[in-house]
Order: C-alpha cells, then structure tokens, then sequence
C-alpha cells in the first residue's frame, strides 16, 4: 500500500481591511437592479493573486520561501467597476485601469513560484475579486463607486470544504515594502 501524502488546496491573494470588504459589500448591494445567484460570503472575499490547488507541505514550504523573497513596494488601486465571466457565470468587481502595483506583484509573485514546480496560467491576469457564484446573467449598470484599496501585504490561503461551501483561511502574511 502506498503512502499518499496529504495535501491543501491553496492560493496567493490581497485579503481587503474590514473597512475595504465592507465599502465592497456596501458597493454590490447598490447594484442595481439586484444581480440573482449564490453571493460569496464578505468573509471570503479576495482578490486572488495565484491559484496553486492541491500542494504537499514540502510544496507549501516551498511557496512559502519563495513569497517571502519578493521585493514589491506598497501600492494603492481602485476598485471602481462590475464584470461577468460568462463560461464560470461569475459576477465580480475589479478596476477599470490597470494597476502597476498589482501587475507587478502578480508576476513577480509568479516567476518565484516556478521554483516550486508551479506553472503559472497563460492566459492574461484580470485583477477581480469574485462576488457571485451560478449568476444568471445579470443586468450590469455600471454604479459610481470608486473604493480605494492600500496593499501592504499579501496572503497564503487555505481553501477548506465546510457544511456549506468553502472556508478561506489566512495560514501566512507577506508585507510588502
């Protein structure tokens, strides 16, 4: 019999202040009219950075190590608009411009993990923070808000199954310059 080795399902992301995931939950609840679908929990909202998936601890150790080595000053960007993937019927919140900071995290971030076995995705990173899971396709108006968001640091999340869907757990903190 062989000894499988115990893995958790992890991701990298931008974990809001209380007052930024509140100015977020406050922002779609004005949406207008009322998007229909399963609303992700204020709990878990994030903007995720990169999505790794099941890893071993030798591989977290590893990710680990790698995101404590990343030089990236603070940054600020701006929350100001709605979106919808189609395909994964997700309704989500992003920037209308493009943010440095971010791009600059997001790849740098990246190109350290690769030293972990991690690939990252060829398609072109799209900053957004998920807010609707199963979203009917909704009538995106699009609502003047602009919610500032300061990034001083970066996050390593577990992703855990509960009795009702997903649990996101913060296991590691990396500041950033």
């Amino acid at each position: 019999m062989t000894n499988i080795p115990k893995t958790r399902r992890l991701f990298f992301a931008l974990w809001p202040s209380d007052l930024t995931r509140q100015s977020i939950v406050e922002a779609f609840s004005n949406l207008s009219p009322p998007a229909k679908g399963n609303i992700i929990r204020s709990d878990n909202l994030h903007l995720t950075l990169h999505f790794v998936g099941q890893a071993t601890e030798e591989v977290k150790q590893c990710m680990h190590a790698a995101a404590q080595s990343i030089d990236v000053n603070k940054f600020e960007f701006k929350l100001d608009c709605f979106g919808y993937f189609p395909r994964a019927k997700m309704l989500w919140m992003g920037c209308s411009e493009q943010s440095t900071g971010l791009t600059m995290l997001h790849k740098v971030l990246g190109v350290a993990l690769e030293r972990c076995g991690y690939q990252c995705e060829a398609r072109a990173y799209t900053p957004h923070l998920s807010l609707m899971r199963k979203c009917v396709k909704p009538e995106i108006s699009q609502s003047d808000f602009s919610i500032p968001w300061r990034v001083n640091e970066f996050v390593l999340v577990e992703s855990l199954t509960v009795e009702h869907g997903v649990s996101y757990k913060v296991i590691e903190k990396y500041p950033l310059l």
